[in-house]
């Protein structure tokens, strides 16, 4: 069962309440879950209840799937909506969303993210400062591009929107981590990651 595909598990699932089908769902999604929604939130205890409730959802609701997009930009659609409205309480709740991320981060909650390695320990901070001044909407586009690797038109599928709105808000937040890390002297690390790619083309 490990190697069958979402659709199957979902199948089976449905089919006959199958819990090890479930399982293999939520172990392959979920650390992807919880990085998507931990980047939008910027709060750990945050990101972890969204998860916890993206998954209850998929639950309660496997039986109304339609098979009309992927399993994957289904639970995408999911995370990202809980992700947004848990965005907006934790923003209510701190007095800066600036401080919070790069808190944590420091503190070594960042070691729990399969996707830390991405930016290195010696930049994570500085980028998760900047990544945390934009709004919950430019933070979404720049997880889902960079850190979950989806393409334009999975972005599109996932959010509801053309794919003309997934570039233009991609050009925006371009900008705007560039102006926040060139205001903090940042320098990428070495290597080409295209998460670095500052200049408003996202190629």
């Amino acid at each position: 069962m490990s190697d069958s595909t979402d659709e199957a598990l979902v199948r089976e699932f449905v089919r006959t309440g199958s819990r090890a089908a479930f399982s293999q769902l939520y172990y392959r999604y979920k650390d992807k879950v919880f990085n998507t929604a931990y980047r939008i939130v910027g709060e750990y205890e945050g990101a972890r209840d969204v998860a916890h409730d993206v998954f209850l959802k998929v639950y309660v609701e496997a039986p109304g799937f339609m098979f009309k997009a992927s399993f994957s930009s289904w639970l995408y659609r999911i995370a990202v909506n809980r992700s947004l409205d848990e965005a907006r309480r934790a923003k209510r709740r701190r007095t800066s969303s600036v401080d919070a991320l790069p808190g944590e981060l420091a503190s070594g909650r960042d070691s729990d993210l399969p996707e830390s390695s991405v930016i290195g320990k010696e930049a994570g901070a500085e980028f998760a400062e900047a990544l945390s001044a934009l709004s919950p909407k430019l933070r979404t586009v720049i997880t889902l591009r960079y850190f979950e690797g989806l393409t334009y038109e999975q972005i599109a599928e996932v959010l509801g929107r053309p794919i003309g709105t997934v570039k233009s808000r991609l050009r925006r937040a371009h900008h705007k981590l560039g102006d926040k890390l060139n205001a903090m002297g940042f320098t990428p690390p070495e290597g080409d990651y295209g998460l670095f790619n500052l200049s408003g083309n996202d190629a």
